[in-house]
């Protein structure tokens, strides 16, 4: 075992994996070409926890020595044809990779594990896995981007701060980005939600490398539970892939060519699942969100074949109540009811306003970029065939940026004319001016990646113009 490593980028992958070298005994260097200074105030505080717990930090330079390390691990984001490569061979140094840290997680989170992947879904689908896990009397350790949107990096910090201790079974959360880092890790389920163009920017727009990500899954799980809609995508590699379908979503899905053994519809206020030896039952969910249902089904897909009774899955879902930044019901301002939640894309903004679609919406869209470029103008698209009115800020909380032309592109590809539109640049204004025009018995909603980056601090903003409106538009 190696017994120091110098860790090359202080970003989204660097952090953890510098973390949990550091926390499994390894001298850690951390360097990078950014000065301190050049990072948003949020990383800044992931790079003084580094350091805190003894991390070395070299920031600032642009060619790092590496010549005193056993090991090295570089940011995905390094080209192969970065010169680094080269002083690699010269010195000999151990090339930290994702089965090194998967193997590092397996070691240290050795229990049975349970995996959630997709485009949407995956935050909700954890949280009602781990209600149904416990209601079935498993104690569960659970990792969410509820804890921070980086996974990986929740993961770490939960390990450091040995919040998995206790647990007989682990429910984690694996966005592609975790996947990239801990792809390896052994699980014994798992769950894709669903694939859809989502993130795309992040791998040159292509589908296919999306959907490769994604993949490391299949090999990773010994039992693979998918939506069928992930047939022709991914999941045609597993002939042993367990298939659900929530019908309402995929009515042009293929199911004689991918057979789903648990089917979930909706209809006439009434949610109900079919399985494959025939039983039919109804379970109720108090949602307003209409993706819950999906997410439902595949939930109640996993457990069934785990081998929970339908009586425990029932009680574990009588004790979901939602998740926070997923049509969280904020309360009732002034006879308006105000919701919070995360989507950004067409199928997702679909899903969670399709239930209040008779109403008379007004949207505060926060700003589609975070640490990723999204589609705006599909956003704007899509908000717009339901919003009456939509306000979108500019302001991007998780890099403390502007980006008024990202909520004027998003405003400008509404195409229902309609529609008032209005930019500004804070949530806490979009808020308070929602609350101008509102009327008893309309709905505010907040849509935007915002609700999952930065959770809280949105959720406070929201709530902060909300009361404002209400005292000064009386």
């Amino acid at each position: 075992m190696f017994k120091s490593c110098i860790v090359i980028g202080a970003g989204n992958a660097g952090r953890p994996v510098a973390r949990l070298l550091n926390h499994q005994g390894i001298k850690v260097t951390v360097t990078d070409s950014k000065k301190y200074e050049e990072f948003t105030t949020i990383r800044q505080e992931k790079i003084d926890v580094l350091e805190s717990e003894g991390v070395n930090l070299e920031l600032g330079v642009k060619q790092p020595d590496i010549k005193d390390y056993d090991a090295i691990y570089l940011a995905p984001t390094i080209p192969k044809t970065a010169k680094i490569y080269e002083d690699i061979d010269r010195y000999s140094l151990e090339i930290i990779t994702r089965k090194t840290i998967s193997d590092m997680i397996n070691n240290i989170i050795d229990m049975e594990k349970i995996g959630i992947t997709g485009s949407y879904g995956k935050t909700t689908t954890t949280t009602m896995l781990t209600n149904i896990f416990q209601q079935a009397g498993y104690k569960v350790y659970q990792c969410s981007s509820m804890k921070w949107n980086l996974v990986s990096e929740a993961i770490v910090d939960d390990i450091i701060n040995e919040e998995y201790k206790g647990a007989d079974i682990a429910i984690l959360e694996l966005p592609h980005g975790t996947l990239g880092l801990l792809g390896e890790i052994d699980l014994s389920w798992a769950i894709i939600t669903n694939l859809h163009n989502e993130h795309l920017s992040e791998f040159g727009g292509s589908m296919d490398k999306y959907v490769e990500r994604k993949s490391l899954i299949l090999d990773a799980s010994k039992n693979i539970v998918a939506n069928v809609q992930c047939g022709d995508l991914l999941t045609h590699k597993r002939d042993d892939t367990i298939y659900f379908n929530f019908e309402n979503n995929n009515k042009d899905v293929d199911t004689e060519k991918y057979v789903p053994q648990y089917i979930g519809s909706y209809d006439d206020g009434k949610y109900e699942i079919t399985i494959k030896n025939g039983e039919q039952t109804e379970i109720n969910i108090d949602t307003i969100a209409f993706y819950n249902y999906e997410n439902l089904t595949g939930a109640i897909a996993l457990c069934s074949a785990y081998g929970i009774s339908l009586d425990d899955i029932k009680k574990g879902i009588d004790a979901f109540t939602g998740v926070g930044g997923r049509m969280e019901f904020l309360g009732n301002f002034k006879g308006v009811d105000a919701y919070y939640d995360a989507s950004c894309s067409e199928l997702s903004i679909q899903q969670a306003l399709e239930a209040i679609k008779d109403k008379n919406i007004i949207v505060v869209f926060g700003c589609v970029d975070s640490t990723t470029i999204r589609d705006n103008q599909e956003s704007g698209r899509a908000v717009g065939k339901y919003a009456n009115m939509v306000i979108a800020t500019g302001f991007v909380e998780i890099t403390g940026a502007l980006h008024m032309d990202s909520a004027l592109g998003l405003l400008n590809a509404i195409e229902n004319d309609d529609v008032i539109k209005m930019a500004v640049c804070t949530v806490d204004e979009a808020a308070e001016l929602a609350m101008k025009y509102a009327k008893e018995g309309d709905i505010i909603v907040h849509l935007g990646i915002g609700g999952t980056t930065s959770y809280q601090q949105v959720k406070d903003k929201l709530i902060i113009g909300l009361t404002e409106g209400c005292k000064r538009w009386k």
